[in-house]
């Protein structure tokens, strides 16, 4: 598994998987979709990692190492345009 596909970019197009740019317009205002294909009618992905936490018995630091770990991954996220 090569780097492209273990970090997917935040948005691609379904059919030939080139990353797509999505710009927010506000709350309830559709977003501005650029892409660098012509696939104007497909649909666009939103790849996300998903890091799940219950109810249990966590301490502190476990608490605080899960905290730290998605507070890097946003930043690097941000920073990319990967979902990391």
């Amino acid at each position: 598994m090569n780097l492209k596909e273990k970090y997917p970019p935040l948005y691609e197009c379904s059919i030939c998987h080139k990353p797509v740019r999505v710009i927010t317009n506000g709350e309830g205002v559709e977003p501005t979709i650029i892409r660098k294909c012509k696939h104007y009618d497909a649909v666009v992905w939103a790849n996300r990692k998903v890091t799940l936490r219950g109810k249990g018995n966590m301490t502190a630091i476990q608490k605080m190492q899960i905290k730290i770990k998605l507070t890097l991954r946003q930043l690097l996220s941000a920073i990319t345009g990967r979902s990391i």
